[in-house]
C-alpha cells in the first residue's frame, strides 16, 4: 500500500471515528439523526448517527456536562493541551505540507460534526468475496460551501494527480488513481457529503442520487429519543449472516456450526438488534437502550431476575454509588458449561470437567453444588467515600449477597481459605476472630494488605457481608443489623428518591450514583497524580497545564444519577438519567494522561510509518532492477536514475521519507557492479546511514527488503563487499 493510500485511509478513518463522538440537544418529535435514516442504503448491518452540534448545542449548554465543557477554565485547559500536541506533531512530522494534515483533519471533522452524520455498514449480497461495505453520510445543509472548501483543502495535501474523478451510480465522485486494493470514494450527492469503502456499485448513494422521498425508517423505533446526540443501531442477525458467508467461503463451515451452537445455548442467538439513543434533558444526560429479544428468554437472559429492592435497606445512606442485581449464578455456570458441551462434546468439555473435578478434590468442595449453589441471587454492591468515617477513613467497596444455605457457604469458604493459604507459599494468610457473637474472616494477600485491601467477610442473618477490609465490613454489618435499618439506608435519602422516581417495577438491575461525591473523588484522585503526568509529558517536550480546571462552582449543582434495566415484550431495556459527567471527565483526564504517557508511542508510530514507506520504496526499486536485468543479461544499471528512464520507476521512489529536509545527500546508496546472478544475500541498495540513527532499510539481491540494526547492517555490508572483492566504504550513522 503506497503513501497516498495510507494518507487517504487515515483521513477517512479519522473522519469515521470522529462521527462516533458525542455533541448535544432538545427532545424533538423527529430528530435530524432519525431523518438521516431515510437515505440509508438497503440491508444495513449497523450505524452510528448524531443530529449534529448545530441542532444539539442549545440543549447541551444547559446540561451540567455542557456547563463544564464551556467553562472558561476547562476551555483554557483543553486549548493548552491541544496546542501543545499539535505543535509537537508538526515538529515531529517535519515536512511543512504534511504537518498541516493533523490540524486540517481536526478542523474539518469539527466543522462537519456540526451537521447530522450517519456512519455504518451494510450488506452487499452480490459480493461473495467481501459481502459488506462501509459508508459515512453527512447532511451539510447550509454549510455545504464551508464543507466543500475544507474538503478541497484536505485533497490538496495529497500529491497532484493521485486523486481522480470516478463515476459512482451516475454521480461524479473522487477516488484514488491506483485503487486496486483500496476501494474508496468520496464526494457530493446534492448537499450530502458521502464517503464509502468497498462500494464499487454505488449502493451507499442509492437513495441520494434523486429526490429524497423515502419515509424515516424504524431503525430507532421503540426507543425514546432526546435529541439524538448519539444514536446506535446494530442488526445482530445481519451481522451473523455476513460472518457466516465469509467463514463458509473460507472453508470454516465447522467453525460456524460450533459458534452458532454456542450462541444458541447462551441465548445470544435470540438477540435481533440493539438500539441505543443518547441525548439531553434539562441538566441531565439521558440514555435509552433496547436489546430486542424473542419472547422466550433463554440462556444467560433466563438467569436474570427482578432485583430485591429490600436489599437496599442494608446500604448505608452515605454511599457514593450502589448497584443492585439478582442473578442465578448457578444457572449461568450451567449455561456456560452446556455451551462448551454443545460446541465440543468430546474434547474441550471433557477436559474442562476433569480440571474442575481435580480442583474440587484438592479444595474439598463442589463448585457448582456447594459454592455457587449457596447464593440465592439477590445482591448489592456499593462503595463508601473517603473522609467520612473515622473507622474506615479511606472508604472502599462492600458487597452483600443473600445466601440459600449459610452453613454450606461457610464450610466452602473455610476450605477455600485453607486451600489458598496452603498453595500460596505464604503469600496468602487466612485468619478468623469472634466479634460481637459472630465470626469475622480475613484473607490477607501481602502486597494488597499494604494498601489496606484485605477482603473480610462474615455471615449475618442469612447474608454474607464482604468488605474491602475489616473496618468496612464492620460498617456494613452495623447497617445490616440495625433495628430500623431502612431509616438509615440509602432508600430514605432525598437524592435517591428523586433519582429512582421513574424506576420500573420489574427492574432487573439498578445503579445509583451520588454524582457530586463521585466527581469530587475523581478530581481528588486526578490531582494526586497530575504532577507526575505533567513531568512525564515535559520529558517528551510537551508542556501540560500544571493545574487542573477549577469546577467547584458547577459541582455544587450536580444532582444524582440513576440507571436501571427491565424486561418487556420487546426485550431488555435500559435507561440512564443523570449528570453523565463522571465518565466524560474521566475521558478528558484520560486523554490528558495519554498525551503525556503515550506520546512516545505516537512519535514511535510516526517513525515506523516513515520507515515502512521507505521500505516500500526499496521494494519498488527491487522490482525495477529485475525488469532492467531481464533486458540486459541479468546485469544491473550503472545508477538508480537509469531505472526511472528505462524501467518506469517513479522518481519519488528514490526519496526516503526519513530523510530530513535540510539533508543534501542521496536517500539511498546503490552498490554498483552487481547482477541478478550474484549471491542472493548481497546488499544492493540501502538507506543513507548519515540521516539514520537506529538502523537502515536494506534491499537484498533476492529483492527482499529488511530493516537492519547498525551492527547487523555493517556486518552484512562487509560480507557483501568481501564477495565483490572490493573495499567497504566508511559508514557513518547520525548521532
Amino acid at each position: 500500500m503506497n503513501k497516498l493510500k495510507k494518507k487517504v485511509i487515515f483521513v477517512f478513518a479519522v473522519f469515521l471515528l470522529s462521527s462516533f463522538l458525542w455533541q448535544a440537544e432538545v427532545c424533538l418529535a423527529e430528530t435530524s439523526a432519525e431523518r438521516l435514516t431515510s437515505v440509508l442504503p438497503d440491508n444495513v448491518i449497523g450505524f452510528v448517527a448524531t443530529s449534529g452540534a448545530d441542532e444539539l448545542k442549545p440543549a447541551f449548554e444547559k446540561t451540567i456536562l455542557g456547563r463544564i465543557w464551556y467553562d472558561a477554565s476547562m476551555q483554557s485547559f483543553y486549548k493548552s493541551i491541544k496546542t501543545e500536541i499539535v505543535n509537537k506533531l508538526k515538529q515531529e512530522i517535519g515536512d511543512a505540507n504534511e504537518a498541516k494534515m493533523p490540524e486540517k483533519i481536526v478542523s474539518f471533522a469539527q466543522m462537519v460534526l456540526k451537521r447530522p452524520i450517519i456512519a455504518g455498514a451494510a450488506e452487499d449480497k452480490t459480493n461473495s468475496e467481501f459481502p459488506f461495505y462501509g459508508f459515512v453520510i453527512v447532511d451539510t445543509g447550509t454549510r455545504k460551501a464551508e464543507a466543500a472548501k475544507a474538503l478541497t483543502e484536505l485533497e490538496g495535501l495529497v500529491d497532484e494527480g493521485e486523486i481522480v474523478d470516478v463515476d459512482i451510480a451516475g454521480l461524479k465522485m473522487r477516488g484514488l488513481k491506483d485503487a486496486d486494493d483500496v476501494r474508496l470514494y468520496w464526494g457530493w450527492a446534492g448537499s450530502y457529503l458521502v464517503f464509502a469503502v468497498n462500494d464499487e456499485k454505488g449502493l451507499a448513494v442509492k437513495y441520494l442520487s434523486g429526490p429524497i422521498n423515502r419515509p424515516v425508517t424504524d431503525y430507532l423505533s421503540k426507543v425514546e429519543g432526546n435529541g439524538d446526540a448519539l444514536a446506535i443501531y446494530i442488526d445482530f442477525q445481519k451481522m451473523a449472516d455476513v460472518f457466516k458467508s465469509i467463514a463458509n467461503r473460507e472453508g470454516g463451515e465447522k467453525e460456524v456450526k460450533q459458534i452458532t451452537a454456542i450462541l444458541n445455548e447462551l441465548g445470544l442467538s435470540e438477540v435481533k438488534a440493539v438500539k441505543s439513543r443518547i441525548g439531553f434533558s434539562g441538566a441531565d444526560l439521558v440514555c435509552d437502550e433496547l436489546v430486542e429479544l424473542e419472547q422466550q428468554r433463554k440462556g444467560m437472559f433466563g438467569c436474570i431476575r427482578p432485583v430485591s429492592v429490600g436489599m437496599l435497606d442494608m446500604v448505608d445512606s452515605r454511599v457514593v454509588n450502589v448497584s443492585a442485581l439478582n442473578i442465578n449464578i448457578g444457572g449461568i455456570y450451567d449455561t456456560i458449561m452446556n455451551a462448551i458441551k454443545t460446541a465440543s462434546p468430546n474434547d474441550l468439555y471433557a477436559e474442562a470437567q476433569d480440571a474442575i473435578r481435580e480442583a474440587e478434590t484438592e479444595a474439598g468442595f463442589s463448585i457448582r453444588k456447594e459454592l455457587l449453589g449457596s447464593f440465592a441471587g439477590p445482591a448489592v454492591v456499593y462503595s463508601m467515600p473517603a473522609g467520612i468515617m473515622t473507622e474506615a477513613p479511606s472508604g472502599g467497596f462492600i458487597a452483600i449477597f443473600r445466601l440459600r444455605d449459610a452453613q454450606v457457604f461457610e464450610k466452602v469458604m473455610k476450605n477455600l481459605g485453607d486451600y489458598a493459604a496452603a498453595n500460596s507459599e505464604g503469600a496468602v494468610q487466612v485468619s478468623s476472630q469472634e466479634q460481637e457473637g459472630r465470626t469475622i474472616h480475613t484473607f490477607a494477600i501481602m502486597p494488597l494488605a499494604m494498601m489496606q485491601i484485605m477482603p473480610t467477610w462474615t455471615v449475618v442473618d442469612g447474608y454474607v457481608v464482604i468488605g474491602m477490609n475489616g473496618p468496612l465490613c464492620s460498617v456494613a454489618v452495623k447497617q445490616v443489623t440495625a433495628d430500623n435499618r431502612r431509616a438509615s439506608s440509602i432508600r430514605e435519602t432525598a437524592n435517591f428518591k428523586k433519582a429512582t422516581s421513574g424506576l420500573a417495577r420489574n427492574a432487573v438491575y439498578l445503579s445509583y450514583t451520588d454524582s457530586r461525591a463521585q466527581f469530587n473523588k475523581l478530581m481528588m484522585s486526578t490531582q494526586q497524580f497530575w504532577p507526575m503526568v505533567t513531568m512525564m509529558a515535559a520529558q517528551q517536550g510537551i508542556k501540560l497545564p500544571f493545574m487542573l480546571p477549577s469546577l467547584s462552582h458547577i459541582v455544587e449543582e450536580m444532582g444524582p444519577s440513576c440507571g436501571y434495566c427491565w424486561f418487556d415484550s420487546d426485550g431488555l431495556r435500559s435507561r440512564y438519567k443523570g449528570v453523565g459527567v463522571e465518565q466524560s471527565f474521566g475521558m478528558v483526564a484520560g486523554a490528558s494522561v495519554g498525551a503525556g504517557v503515550m506520546f512516545p508511542a505516537l512519535v514511535r508510530t510516526r517513525q515506523i510509518a516513515q520507515r515502512t514507506v521507505s521500505a516500500t520504496n526499496l521494494s519498488g526499486i527491487g522490482k525495477a532492477l529485475v525488469v532492467y536485468a531481464n533486458d540486459y543479461d541479468g546485469k544491473y544499471p550503472p545508477d538508480l536514475e537509469t531505472l526511472v528512464k528505462t524501467a518506469d520507476l517513479s522518481p519519488k521512489m528514490l526519496e526516503s521519507k526519513r530523510k530530513p529536509k535540510d539533508f543534501t545527500g542521496p536517500s539511498y546508496i546503490y552498490i554498483t557492479g552487481q547482477s541478478a546472478l550474484m549471491d542472493a544475500g548481497n546488499i544492493v541498495v540501502y538507506e543513507n546511514p548519515k540521516f539514520c540513527k537506529d538502523g537502515v532499510n536494506v534491499l537484498h539481491n533476492d529483492t527482499h527488503v529488511e530493516f537492519m540494526k547498525r551492527e547487523k547492517f555493517i556486518e552484512a555490508l562487509k560480507e557483501t563487499y568481501e564477495r565483490l572483492g572490493r573495499e567497504m566504504p566508511e559508514i557513518k550513522f547520525r548521532k
